[in-house]
C-alpha cells in the first residue's frame, strides 16, 4: 500500500484532489489506520482513478462520473468517448490555427495598404482552357473540408504530359457560411476526355474554361490564409485603376505546398476585369 504522498506522486495528482475525492466518495482509501487516521491507497485503484480523470477531461460533472462508475462503464466505452473528445479538441485547435493565420494575413494587408502597396497585379489575356473538374458544396472554406476532394483529384489525375495546373473556382455569389459552391479540377492539354470516377459517386467532367480578354492576376506565396491578402489587393488595385470585376475568380496552384505549414505554396488569383466606362 502507499501513503497519500506516495500515491499522489505515482498517480501524478495532488494530495488535495485525493482528499476531495475521498470526501465525496469518489475514490476512498483502501485502508485508514484506526489510531493515526493515516490513509493508504493501492496500485489496484489506479484504473479507477484514471477512469475518473478521463471522464473529467471529457467535461463530465463529478455527479455524472459517480453514476457512470456505479454503472460500471467499460474501458472500451470510455476510450470511445475519449476518441470523440480528442477529435473535437483537434478540430478546435485547427480552427484556432486557421484563425491566427487569418489574423496574420489581414495584418499583413494592413501593413501593405499603409505603404500604398506594392500591389503586383498583372493583366493577362487568357485563352480557352480545357479542364477536368467537379462541382461540389463545402460546408466551410477551411482547407480540411476541400482537402479530401482535392486529394482524390490529385490521385485520379497524376502528373503526365496531358495534365497541367490544379485550380479552383467559387461559383457561390459571395460568402455564405455552410454553403460554398466550389469547382475543383485540373487543366489538361487534350481537346476531349472521358469522365473520371472518384469515390462517393463523384466524377470529373471535361469542359473548357472560357477565354478572358483581361484577367487581373496576382501570385500569392504562403499558406491558404494569405489568399485573403491577394483578394484584398486585387480589389484595391481594381478600384484604384478604373476596373471592375467581370466574372468568377480562379485560384490556380502554381506550386503545391511541400512543407506542413504551406509556406512554400504559390497560388495565383485570376480575376476577370473590364474597364469602368
Amino acid at each position: 500500500m502507499f501513503t497519500v504522498g506516495e500515491f499522489s506522486r505515482i498517480a501524478r495528482v495532488s494530495k488535495r484532489l485525493l482528499r476531495y475525492y475521498d470526501e465525496i466518495g469518489l475514490l476512498k482509501p483502501v485502508h485508514i489506520e484506526k489510531f493515526t487516521g493515516y490513509r493508504y491507497y493501492s496500485a489496484e485503484q489506479m484504473p479507477r482513478l484514471n477512469r475518473i480523470l478521463a471522464l473529467k477531461d471529457l467535461g463530465l460533472s463529478l455527479d455524472q462520473i459517480q453514476r457512470l462508475l456505479n454503472d460500471q462503464v467499460s474501458t472500451d466505452e470510455i476510450q470511445g468517448m475519449l476518441m470523440l473528445k480528442k477529435a473535437e479538441i483537434e478540430q478546435q485547435v485547427q480552427e484556432e490555427i486557421q484563425r491566427v493565420r487569418n489574423i496574420e494575413a489581414r495584418l499583413q494587408f494592413l501593413r501593405s495598404a499603409e505603404t500604398d502597396g506594392p500591389f503586383d497585379v498583372v493583366i493577362k489575356q487568357m485563352q480557352a482552357q480545357p479542364v477536368l473538374s467537379l462541382r461540389t458544396v463545402l460546408v466551410s472554406m477551411a482547407m480540411e473540408d476541400g482537402a479530401g476532394i482535392f486529394g482524390q483529384v490529385m490521385t485520379a489525375l497524376p502528373e503526365t504530359s496531358d495534365t497541367g495546373l490544379f485550380f479552383a473556382i467559387m461559383h457561390s455569389d459571395g460568402i455564405e457560411e455552410g454553403n460554398f459552391d466550389v469547382e475543383i479540377g485540373r487543366m489538361i492539354t487534350t481537346k476531349s476526355h472521358a469522365p473520371v470516377l472518384l469515390r462517393g459517386g463523384l466524377q470529373l467532367l471535361f469542359h473548357e474554361l472560357p477565354a478572358v480578354d483581361a484577367m487581373a492576376t496576382l501570385a500569392v506565396q504562403g499558406p491558404m490564409a494569405n489568399l485573403l491578402i491577394g483578394y484584398s489587393m486585387i480589389g484595391t488595385w481594381a478600384e484604384s485603376n478604373g476596373y471592375r470585376f467581370a466574372g468568377l475568380p480562379r485560384e490556380v496552384a502554381l506550386q503545391l505546398p511541400q512543407r506542413p505549414d504551406g509556406s512554400d505554396a504559390i497560388m495565383e488569383i485570376q480575376y476577370p476585369v473590364e474597364p469602368v466606362r
